[in-house]
């Protein structure tokens, strides 16, 4: 796919922030319209303008991290933006960047289509739509190839298979057909039909056989029908190759679905990959010539031949959730178009929802922690799964490490009760308990301050074989200095002595006992903090202390009291990289939580 430049896509987007702006001002400014708008007007005002705002900044954020990435941003951008303009002002017709590409006829995949009115498919509404008789077209057979991949098809389904090639061969007599199969019975009787194509490939090898089916394919598009067990007119097929070839930027485009007893899905999901979470949603945020936008789709579809590549590596109950995150990741779109359908039998819905066993290399290929799945089916991986470590880099911890954090600071908090000696978060991890409840998502380090007699406790041979045990490494003892750490998967905790706690100077008396110690929420545990955690964090690190700032460390300064200025995170080496902390605002705790609900 050509990429436009990113300074011209910037040029372009600039004006349509602006005319936002504008709008915004216009519209809902009590000045400019004339008249006090009444309580329920300004309170439905209120929310219009924070569902925009909201909007905008997710915007400005993936903006920014399109120049920061040095790459255009995604067309979807350019989506929300139109949208936001029409919410402001209905009557605005922008020159949509998806406007259909000019037709030049001596070029057309496929004949342009015209609606002959509400009356012309009464009362059944078959048809509608139909097709202008066009001379100037390519024939269909050089245009677009049809793969069906029956391999991991049950014994039982074989008979549908002829029925899917006789409906192909029927309907699109012309186009060939690429068909791969477990079954020498299949293979034979594919053999008595002259468009069809077959490849015997072994049932353990689904994802290979789709690979060569496509590399046998030489037309610009493919018709991946998928776990079909019949084919008809109601594909469909122009349509979806008209969506591919004249909306810019649309490289794959598919239809709704039914099954054998009749239930029938659109077959759009959106998906969000962020902060180590993959999340799945059932739906559509916008759409364009009757078709969905989408960025996955559970049917067959039509794409680019060339795009067309499966991970040969990864369980097929998964192969194409991983192709549709990569293209989607490389600024592809992909539209549904409900109209056009298919029958087709979900071999592989019932393991993926029940068994996270066939999700854990795709976790492990994308770094994810979680998978959200349409449903409320929540996979989750720790950090062994997926072979992540603690040590924070460029990207934010992963969710394992955030776990892991609270759970070290609930043993160690147990141990310290157990054995009567008293301990608060300090610096980094009080200030982490402000505004993350849990660890800064992009810290190198936990502190904590201990009582003397904890810090002596912490260098007998008992205490450091007891950590181990239970999989935590006390080392670095130093009882002069009252200095040890404790590391977990690559993290640590640094501890020093301290004479006294702030719990026991500035609490009122009957407070300072160590039950009612100040406790921050870390991670669903609460930890024995500083006396005042927000007051304690202000007067340590000074100015704007909710705004972000990775470590002294990692910004290279002399030592850590020398005054930070936050509001800005360094660069990331891994730009893609889906927890890429410069991706972030460096304002907030809300961009970085996940959203759980599906």
């Amino acid at each position: 796919m050509a990429t436009p430049h990113p300074r011209k896509i910037f040029l372009w987007l600039f004006p349509l922030f602006l005319s936002a702006t504008i709008l915004s001002v216009y519209i809902f400014s009590d000045h400019l319209t004339g008249f006090k708008l009444s309580v329920s007007c300004n309170a439905y005002n209120f929310e219009f303008r924070k569902s925009l705002a909201e909007d905008l900044r997710e915007i400005q954020q993936k903006v920014r991290k399109s120049f920061l990435n040095k790459e255009a941003p995604s067309p979807k951008l350019l989506l929300q933006l139109e949208e936001i303009v029409k919410r402001l002002d209905p009557e605005v017709d922008l020159a949509s960047v998806f406007t259909q590409k000019g037709t030049d006829t001596d070029s057309l995949d496929v004949c342009p289509e015209v609606y002959n009115g509400t009356k012309f498919g009464y009362p059944f509404y078959e048809k509608g739509w139909v097709l202008i008789n066009c001379t100037n077209v390519k024939p269909l057979r050089s245009v677009v190839s049809v793969l069906v991949n029956t391999v991991a098809y049950p014994k039982q389904d074989e008979n549908h298979i002829e029925t899917v090639i006789k409906g192909i061969t029927e309907t699109y007599p012309t186009v060939q057909v690429y068909l791969a199969t477990g079954s020498v019975n299949v293979m034979k009787a594919a053999q008595n039909y002259k468009n069809v194509d077959v490849v015997l490939i072994d049932k353990a090898q689904v994802a290979k056989g789709w690979n060569i089916l496509v590399g046998k394919a030489s037309t610009p598009y493919v018709l991946v029908a998928r776990d079909v067990f019949h084919f008809t007119w109601l594909t469909q097929l122009e349509r979806q190759i008209r969506v591919t070839s004249q909306i810019p930027y649309v490289e794959v485009a598919g239809g709704s679905y039914r099954n054998f007893s009749g239930h029938w899905k659109a077959g759009c999901v959106q998906t969000t990959m962020k902060n180590y979470v993959l999340k799945y949603q059932e739906g559509y945020l916008h759409s364009k010539n009757g078709c969905m936008f989408c960025d996955y789709l559970q049917g067959p579809f039509v794409t680019k031949t060339s795009l067309f590549k499966l991970d040969e590596k990864l369980p097929i109950q998964v192969v194409f959730e991983d192709w549709f995150s990569s293209i989607i990741k490389k600024g592809s779109l992909v539209m549904s178009c409900p109209d056009a359908m298919y029958f087709t039998t979900d071999y592989w819905s019932y393991s993926k929802i029940t068994d996270r066993n066939v999700w854990t290399p795709l976790a492990k290929k994308w770094e994810l922690n979680q998978v959200l799945l349409p449903g409320g089916v929540k996979h989750s991986f720790s950090c062994e799964d997926i072979g992540v470590t603690c040590k924070a880099k460029s990207e934010l911890l992963p969710l394992c490490c955030l776990q892991e954090y609270a759970y070290a600071l609930a043993f160690f908090q147990k141990f310290a009760e157990a054995h009567n000696f008293t301990f608060e978060l300090d610096t980094g991890s009080a200030l982490g308990g402000v505004k993350f409840e849990g660890v800064l998502p992009y810290d190198l380090d936990g502190d904590f301050i201990i009582s003397t007699s904890g810090i002596d406790i912490l260098g007998k041979t008992e205490t450091v074989d007891y950590f181990q045990k239970n999989g935590y490494t006390l080392a670095d003892y130093e009882p002069k200095k009252g200095y040890a750490r404790l590391f977990f998967k690559k993290f640590y905790f640094e501890i020093w002595k301290m004479g006294d706690m702030s719990n026991k100077r500035y609490l009122p008396p009957e407070l300072q006992k160590q039950e009612t110690f100040t406790k921050a929420n870390i991670g669903g545990y609460w930890i024995n903090t500083a006396f005042s955690p927000g007051l304690f964090s202000r007067n340590r690190y000074g100015r704007e202390i909710l705004k972000h700032s990775q470590s002294w460390i990692k910004l290279g300064l002399s030592h850590s009291f020398i005054e930070y200025n936050p509001g800005s995170f360094e660069l990331c080496k891994k730009p893609e990289h889906h927890a890429c902390i410069h991706n972030f605002p460096a304002d907030g705790n809300i961009p970085f939580m996940v959203k759980l609900d599906v």
